[in-house]
């Protein structure tokens, strides 16, 4: 959508989307985050209504909005699938109301890095984009449960030396 690009943006534009978050399911942190923290930062909390649901649901709404070319504000994660299946803004949050973000550690036993210093150094060295890993999301939903191994084949042939870059010979 035309000029809303952050959470400053959203102020005064309730109307374009019937007030409405949509969200997904009511007991998540995201929700919470966005309900306690995210909305009163900017502003928001009068002006929108943030409504509970579930993933799926949410996904749905999202799909006819985007085929209707309509409005639509989402409770969306990143990464995630849905990036990558349509053009969507990851609105701005200037005032870093959601948090630093999260991470993936990997944790092992002491004894591994010595029993296993190859797979210790691919550990280490390990890294994705958040477009990277959109993409094999949606390749693997794409491709339906079941067929991961046959979707992760089909992403490295795109992504070239992405399997290089993570495990060097």
């Amino acid at each position: 959508m035309k000029g809303i690009k952050s959470y400053e943006d959203l102020k005064g534009q309730a109307s374009k989307f019937d007030g409405k978050i949509i969200g997904i399911e009511a007991g998540t942190g995201e929700m919470s985050l966005l309900k306690k923290d995210v909305l009163p930062a900017y502003g928001l909390d009068k002006e929108y209504k943030v409504v509970d649901g579930s993933t799926p649901a949410m996904l749905a709404q999202l799909k006819r909005a985007y085929a209707k070319k309509e409005p639509i504000a989402v409770v969306l994660w990143s990464p995630h699938w849905a990036y990558s299946d349509y053009k969507l803004t990851k609105l701005k949050d200037s005032k870093k109301a959601w948090g630093p973000g999260d991470k993936i550690r990997t944790i092992s036993n002491k004894d591994f890095p010595s029993k296993y210093p190859q797979l210790t150094k691919w550990f280490k060295n390990f890294k994705m984009s958040e477009s990277e890993l959109g993409s094999l999301e949606a390749e693997i939903k794409k491709r339906g449960q079941g067929h991961e191994e046959e979707a992760v084949d089909a992403w490295l042939k795109t992504h070239k030396g992405v399997a290089d870059r993570m495990a060097p010979q």
